[in-house]
């Protein structure tokens, strides 16, 4: 009994030194693996949640930045950085990080430099999407974004309401006020 325990234990053994150095046998099961859920249905498929981290900077945030803002009007601005580095003081890092359910990843950074007075001297980017596209990018809607300018607010134009001296006034109404000109005569 003690014979058969010993043989077997030293076959275990052998068995384990000889796959321990064989790395061929671990690359044809894994790519077998591999292989095999490439074929499988989507829906056969466990759900796999998408995974967002770090700072959510939008293009329209970014063109905010200002050469000598402060660093808490930069905080204000964009958020607690991800990456404040003690070896690197008068920079601040912002980074987002999408993973999707399918292993797709994407990557944006901001980074911020500042001089000794604590002020904004330059920042580099990575193309940033607009507030739609970064919520479109967070519910799944679209899978990735394309660059594009970012929409600047123009207000509207407002209606002329003062009126001409030919034109006649309503009952009612007081005449329009004379606005003085650059060079102090009334209009």
């Amino acid at each position: 009994m003690l014979k058969r325990q010993i043989l077997l234990l030293a076959a275990v053994l052998t068995g384990a030194a000889g796959l321990s150095g064989c790395t061929t046998v671990t690359d044809t099961v894994s790519s077998a693996w591999d292989g095999a859920t490439s074929w499988v249905p989507y829906v056969l498929k466990p759900y796999r949640a998408d995974v967002h981290q770090g700072n959510l900077v939008t293009s329209e945030m970014a063109l905010q930045l200002e050469k000598g803002m402060t660093d808490a009007q930069v905080q204000f601005l964009l958020g607690v950085p991800l990456v404040q580095d003690q070896f690197h003081e008068g920079r601040w890092d912002y980074v987002y990080y999408l993973q999707r359910g399918d292993g797709d990843t994407q990557i944006r950074r901001l980074t911020v430099y500042f001089n000794e007075d604590r002020r904004v001297d330059h920042w580099t980017s990575d193309p940033m999407p607009d507030e739609q596209q970064a919520d479109q990018l967070i519910f799944g809607t679209i899978r990735s974004f394309e660059p594009r300018p970012p929409k600047v607010f123009v207000p509207a134009a407002q209606p002329a309401t003062a009126q001409t001296e030919s034109a006649p006034q309503e009952s009612g109404t007081a005449p329009a006020e004379s606005v003085p000109q650059k060079d102090g005569t009334a209009q």
